[in-house]
């Protein structure tokens, strides 16, 4: 009898513990507590603005400082509440001495009350705040940069998080931003520029002319607004004729490419490769399964999105200050010339290139 109750117990033990792992699935089939979705906040995603106004609250302790540095024309130094060491600087036309050394590193929360310029080479491994317009020198390094007025970078400069502009926001060549990068006004970047996340009102690619004759003006939209948008579907590959309209929303599974001076009154969608030929204009949005192509003097007033990349060539618009629209694909190359209305996210890499 010992001996079957011990083999009986070494069973019910072993049992016992192969089926603990399971306790807390079964509690949970049971009770469904678990049934709700994960509260997941999302405001650092969704709003670009979201570090800079981040940290315009950090610094919010610094402001009678810089009123007192501002009144006496002096800096001051300190440490804020989580140990980081900041300098105010009071005056627009005063640089620290630590600031005059090529090559070196600044420490510091840098919080300027007024206009800052800086020198170059230097590498700012803290946040930079101006209170004026900033200006950087050639092939500095910045975390992030927070300007209440113009922000100006000059030439090989980068900023590795973000960088924010009431002002306008001017990018000079070869600059790299690997982050975020905004302005609540204009957006300007140089040839050879890196981006990843573009917003403004107003983004500016090399130099642009406003006035240029071979960027299609909309005048369809007026005329679709008593009619009913026609859905065309074509399953292969397919082309729009030069010059031709199509009112309605077009989706095409296969490959699509539109003549030069095509007009299209509504959407556009793409199973494959998306070309535009040059001028022309698709009033609605435009979306591409593979990889997308506009060509020079384009025009396009709703979502511009590539799932595998896309090139944008000189001339082409997309979206206007009354409706801004956003431009999106993993990589980007975009030529100067160009200009968009809103935002322009390359997901893994953009890169400004040379017309041709």
């Amino acid at each position: 009898m010992n001996s079957y109750f011990a083999v009986a117990a070494v069973i019910a033990f072993v049992g016992l513990m192969l089926m603990l792992p399971m306790v807390p699935a079964l509690v949970e089939l049971q009770r469904k507590s678990d049934a709700l979705p994960l509260s997941v906040v999302q405001q650092n995603a969704g709003e670009i603005r979201h570090f800079a106004n981040s940290f315009r609250t950090y610094i919010h302790g610094l402001a009678s400082t810089m009123e007192h540095c501002v009144a006496s024309g002096t800096t001051a130094s300190g440490t804020l509440p989580d140990g980081t060491e900041y300098f105010v600087i009071g005056r627009a036309d005063e640089t620290p001495v630590f600031l005059l050394q090529r090559n070196t590193t600044c420490h510091f929360v840098i919080a300027a009350a007024a206009g800052l310029t800086v020198p170059g080479e230097i590498t700012f491994s803290n946040d930079v705040y101006a209170g004026g317009r900033f200006i950087g020198g050639e092939k500095n390094s910045y975390r992030a940069i927070l300007g209440e007025k113009d922000v100006h970078l000059a030439s090989s400069s980068r900023v590795m998080r973000w960088v924010h502009a009431v002002g306008e926001f001017n990018a000079d060549a070869s600059c790299k931003l690997y982050g975020r990068a905004s302005s609540d006004s204009v957006l300007r970047l140089q040839r050879d520029c890196s981006f990843l996340r573009l917003n403004a009102p107003r983004i500016e690619i090399g130099h642009v002319r406003d006035d240029d004759p071979a960027r299609p003006e909309s005048n369809l939209v007026a005329s679709m607004d008593s009619v009913v948008p026609q859905r065309f579907l074509y399953d292969g590959d397919f082309d729009i004729g030069a010059g031709q309209v199509i009112r309605g929303n077009l989706v095409v599974r296969g490959r699509l490419r539109m003549g030069s001076g095509a007009r299209v009154c509504g959407s556009v969608k793409s199973g494959e490769d998306l070309i535009l030929e040059d001028g022309v204009c698709v009033e609605g949005s435009l979306v591409s399964g593979k990889k997308m192509r506009l060509g020079p003097g384009c025009a396009v007033h709703g979502p511009v999105i590539a799932e595998r990349g896309m090139v944008i060539e000189a001339g082409t618009r997309c979206g206007s200050l009354h409706q801004p629209t956003t431009v999106s694909a993993p990589g980007i190359e975009v030529q100067e010339g160009v200009m968009v209305f809103g935002t322009l996210w390359a997901r893994e890499s953009g890169q400004v290139v040379t017309e041709g």
